[in-house]
This record gives C-alpha cells, sequence and structure tokens, in this order.
C-alpha cells in the first residue's frame, strides 16, 4: 500500500486512485518489474520459497485519502493476511501517508497487521527515503529498510534487501533489533541528491555500516516536507542483529551528522522570467524546467499555470513541452477533435489559491487514452500508468500535455509516449524537485529550480503550518538538537 500525502494539497486521494489487485494479480503485475515487490519476489523465487500475494496498491502523491476507502483498503489487506496465515510479512509501504482523521496510515496499518498475526510473525518493511517514520512503526515492524538513493533508482535492490533479511531472520540467523532516531528538521528535497552533498555523504555511512557487517539495514529518512502533523520529522532508522548498544550508537552518530549538515540543504531558486532568458541565450538544449512547487509527486495537482504564462508570453521560436492537469480542458479538446482549433481556460482548476487559469488559442494535435508504462530507471519502471484521457495542445511552439489525471512527470516517456520527444525540445518542464534528474540530467543542457508559488514549494516558511510540532528547523531558527 504505496503512497506519499501532502496534507497542503487540495485534492483527496480515494480508493480507485490505487487501482488495487489481489492474490495472484500481485504477481502479474509485478514480476519482473523494478519495484521493491520485484524485489521481494526475484528473491523469495530464487530461494524457492513460496509466495501468497495478499494486495498490490499504489497511487501518486496528492491529499489525504478518503477515510472510509482507506478503511477497505486497509481491511482487506489485514483479511487477505489472515487468510494466508504467513510465516512472515514483506510490506512495502511509503512512510507518508495521511488518511482523514489519522496522520499516521503505514502505523496504522503496521499495528493492524501485527494484532491480526501476533508477536511471532516478522514484519519485515520497506519504506521510501522521504517517509516521515514514527514510534508507531517501529513498535509494530520488525525490521525497516529504506531506499538510498533520491531520485529513487533503488526501489528493486531495498525489496532485494528486505527479502534476503526477512529469509535470515526466518532462519535464525539474525534476532533484529531496532531503533529510531527523530531530528526536528525537515529536508528540502531540491538538496538532497544522493549522488553528490551532505546527503550522499550519509547515505554513504549508512551503506558503509552495512556493508561492514555492523549493522543489517541503516535508512535515512530525509522526510515529504509538506506534512502538517505531529511526530514529523527526518529520521534515523539502524536495524543490528541483536547489538542494541551498537545500533543507538550508530543511529544517534548518523543523527548528529544529519542535524550538523542541516544548512546544506537550502535552497536556491530562479525567477521563471529569469530562466527563460537564461535558456533562450543557450546554444541548443533541452533546457530542464523544474517546476517543484506543483510537483505531482510531491502532492501538487499539476495544474499551475506558473511557468505556462511565462512561456507563452515570450512567443518563444523552438518548441516548447509542459505537462498539465485539467480534466475539463481535456473534455473540450475532445469534444472538439484532432486538427481542431479552439479557445479555453486551462490550469488553475484545482489549486486556486497559488494559479490561475490562462486564456489559450491553440491545435488539437493528438487525443490519447493515457496509458503508457515507465521505461526511465526509477519510479514505477515497467509499470503502466494510466492519466485518463489525454491530449496534446499546441499554442504557438508550446506543446502542452493535458491530462485527466495526475501523473509523475520524472520520465521522458510521459511526453514520448504522445509523440513529443524532449530531446527536440528547447525547454521541457517537469513537475518535480529532484527525481526528474536520473533521466534528465543526462539529456539536458542545463537544469533550472523556478521559483512559482504551490502546495509543494521549497519555501516553507510560506505554508500555512498549524500542526507540526515546533520548534522545527527551517520553520524555527531556535531549533536545538543533540543526537
Amino acid at each position: 500500500m504505496l503512497q506519499e500525502s501532502n496534507t497542503f494539497s487540495p485534492v483527496k486521494t480515494h480508493y480507485e486512485d490505487f487501482s488495487p489487485v489481489f492474490g495472484e494479480a500481485v504477481l502479474e503485475r509485478h514480476r519482473g518489474k523494478l519495484t521493491e515487490m520485484g524485489g521481494f519476489i526475484d528473491i523469495l523465487s530464487e530461494a524457492c520459497v513460496p509466495i501468497a500475494p495478499v494486495a498490490a496498491a499504489w497511487a501518486i502523491t496528492a491529499g489525504r485519502m478518503i477515510r472510509a476507502d482507506f478503511d477497505r483498503l486497509v481491511s482487506q489487506i489485514v483479511e487477505g493476511l489472515a487468510t494466508a496465515r504467513p510465516d512472515c510479512v514483506l510490506l512495502a509501504l511509503h512512510g507518508a501517508q495521511c488518511v482523514e482523521r489519522q496522520d499516521d496510515a503505514e502505523g496504522y496499518l503496521l499495528a493492524r497487521v501485527r494484532a491480526a498475526l501476533g508477536l511471532r510473525v516478522p514484519i519485515v518493511v520497506t519504506l521510501d527515503l522521504h517517509a516521515n517514520v514514527t514510534r508507531r512503526m517501529v513498535e509494530s515492524a520488525t525490521a525497516i529498510a529504506g531506499y538510498h538513493t533520491y531520485p529513487h533508482i533503488d526501489m528493486f535492490e531495498t525489496g532485494q534487501k528486505a527479502a534476503r533479511l526477512a529469509l535470515r531472520i526466518l532462519g535464525g540467523e539474525v534476532q533484529p533489533t531496532m531503533v529510531m532516531r527523530k531530528i526536528p528538521m525537515i529536508t528540502n528535497a531540491e538538496n538532497m541528491q544522493s549522488t553528490h552533498g551532505p546527503f550522499h555523504r550519509l547515505v554513504e555511512r549508512a551503506k558503509g555500516l552495512e556493508a561492514s557487517g555492523q549493522a543489517e539495514a541503516v535508512s535515512v529518512f530525509g522526510v515529504q516536507p509538506w506534512l502538517d502533523i505531529h511526530e514529523m520529522g527526518n529520521t534515523v532508522v539502524v536495524v543490528t542483529n541483536s547489538k542494541a548498544t551498537a545500533a543507538k550508537r550508530h543511529a544517534d552518530a548518523l543523527a548528529g551528522r544529519f542535524w550538523k549538515s542541516r544548512e546544506e540543504f537550502r535552497v536556491r531558486l530562479t525567477p521563471v522570467d529569469e530562466a527563460i532568458r537564461q535558456a533562450l541565450a543557450m546554444e541548443g538544449g533541452p533546457v530542464v524546467f523544474a517546476e517543484s512547487s506543483d510537483s505531482t509527486g510531491s502532492g501538487s495537482p499539476g495544474d499551475s499555470t506558473g511557468v505556462l504564462i511565462p512561456l507563452l508570453a515570450a512567443k518563444l521560436e523552438a518548441p516548447t513541452a509542459i505537462f498539465l492537469v485539467d480534466p475539463e480542458a481535456v473534455a473540450r479538446a475532445v469534444e472538439a477533435g484532432i486538427g481542431a482549433t479552439i479557445t479555453m481556460k486551462i490550469g488553475g482548476k484545482f489549486d486556486r489559491h497559488n494559479s490561475k487559469p490562462v486564456k489559450v488559442t491553440g491545435n488539437v494535435r493528438l487525443i490519447s487514452d493515457g496509458r503508457w508504462t515507465a521505461r526511465a530507471r526509477g519510479y514505477n519502471t515497467g509499470i503502466e500508468t494510466c492519466m485518463g484521457r489525454t491530449v496534446v495542445f499546441e499554442v504557438g511552439q508550446t506543446r502542452i500535455l493535458i491530462a485527466e489525471r495526475s501523473a509523475m512527470t520524472v520520465d521522458p516517456e510521459l511526453f514520448r509516449s504522445h509523440g513529443i520527444e524532449p530531446l527536440y525540445m528547447k525547454i521541457v518542464v517537469v513537475k518535480s524537485p529532484n527525481g526528474f534528474r536520473a533521466a534528465y540530467e543526462p539529456l539536458a543542457k542545463a537544469v533550472f529550480l523556478v521559483d512559482t508559488p504551490g502546495v509543494s514549494t521549497a519555501n516553507l516558511a510560506t505554508l500555512p503550518w498549524k500542526r507540526v510540532s515546533r520548534p522545527i528547523y527551517p520553520l524555527d531558527d531556535e531549533t536545538r538538537f543533540e543526537a
């Protein structure tokens, strides 16, 4: 059950958004795919261990899930586990999912699973690197393993690691001891690359502890920044083999390093007009604009016109590509048909506080069912995405890919599957703070983190915080922490 939440998002999450499958359909969806579940299946199949598949449910980041829909999904999972009567459970979760009247969805699920199966059944969990780990999660799980990469390109390997650990626990080789350290700190996603910089150093230390055998799993969680909830903040989790003192020592040391590097995570954004000016002054392309404030993978609705309006005003002479979520505009374009020239208002339909619709006249170039398969290494590689009906709407040199439903924009296949080749664009707009780098940095002439308002903005102090525990850095400069 995988979803990251953004409590500032105006878009609620529903049961159908998860496209859940059950039983053998789980294996059909994930076998051979570069997901956590794919990693589970790979290791268990190699070990000739029988698998009792229960459920597979993934939804794109959005606002809180409707409570009745959440209860329905959790009940199906728990009932499936009770029927399977497993020797061990492997769970792929995100760690930052929120529900109506429930801030800690994963902690709630884990507590339900533990209550259903008893204390003796090991529960090994994988979490996204942006998980908000809670005491309830740690108390209910036997062991937790998080991704080591951002952009997330080690989902499969994380699943493999968890499955190997589960088999060793079952075989009596490992008696896990798990320690969590919570840090009163929120980390901006834009500067959390695991390839270099402060987060890279933390991850390398974690990997070193695992490689040396000092720990079974060491995870550094940078937290989903847009969670206005209690018990929120960065976390370090260390799992050792019956070595409680060592687990505490390693967790304290890593948490201390994380805290001391806090200033290095601050973000510098570029005004959109300035980014356009610099991009047009460059030879060739593509130049990538990352509009993280409207990141579809960070819970924003994907309907911002903060970059679109300046692009249209620039009267570009070279092609540009941008993604937009707007069901009304799609319906209007589908009604008009391919080849039609129409005038309509697009964007700004969901997040009306931070964006406004723009009236444009353009040509309907393509209509599709919005189905495409992720090819780049990273999010749900090999899994089909369905955005609902989708159109390519051309306004001057700007190719606007408009979909009924949100989708991750980190894979160039989003555009390619609809006849837009990013390599031939002067500017490509991705709605992502960092995940786009795995696929786009090798292609990009330059990258600009552009400054627009939105519910996943890097300007955290501008958001209407109400429930997060204070003080917390960087919202409060007086925040103090001792590991």
